[in-house]
């Protein structure tokens, strides 16, 4: 059931981004919201039945190093884009973000949730195929995202898509995500 409810928060997550991308309907806006959700209760009920691999001190770091990727994936996704347009607003055109995080790549979130779905499985017990399906799921997503929703929805995306890496950060990148901090 648990991994039934990350399956179903993907699906709204694609839903979501498909509304925004084509249909811009209202009623849809609560897709995104609703899958972390049980995208959330999903993962905390699989960690209840989990056991951790790592213990004592090796435990206790991976736990810190979660808990720093759960902050940068919330600050990546709520705070680094204004939120108001960027979930609230569906099918409208927005200007693209290419500062802070986004200058580091386009989708930081997926290297903060990978982080925080291996720190989940070493520290917690969340299933390690969990972790890896969550984690595929979500390159997909922002491979629908790149290809397909932002270059109509964000000004300025292919701009972007030239200037800055995909996924995996380069020098050059980190050197303008650290400039611009």
């Amino acid at each position: 059931m648990e991994y039934g409810m990350g399956l179903c928060a993907f699906l709204l997550f694609f839903m979501s981004d498909y509304n925004d991308w084509r249909w811009g309907y209202r009623g849809l806006r609560g897709c995104f919201p609703l899958g972390i959700l049980l995208l959330a209760a999903g993962t905390i009920l699989s960690i209840r039945e989990g056991e951790p691999l790592l213990s004592g001190w090796a435990r206790g770091v991976t736990v810190i190093l979660a808990a720093l990727f759960f902050v940068l994936l919330v600050h990546a996704l709520f705070f680094a884009l204004p939120a108001n347009a960027s979930y609230a607003r569906p099918g409208e055109r927005r200007p693209v973000c290419v500062k802070g995080v986004y200058a580091l790549c386009r989708h930081p979130g997926v290297l903060w949730f990978m982080g925080l779905y291996t720190c989940l499985w070493l520290s917690c017990g969340l299933p390690i195929w969990q972790a890896v399906l969550y984690s595929g799921l979500d390159v997909l997503l922002v491979a629908f995202e790149d290809r397909c929703v932002f270059p109509e929805k964000l000004e300025g995306y292919g701009d972007y898509q030239v200037s800055t890496p995909f996924l995996l950060p380069n020098r050059r990148s980190i050197r303008t995500c650290w400039k611009a901090s």
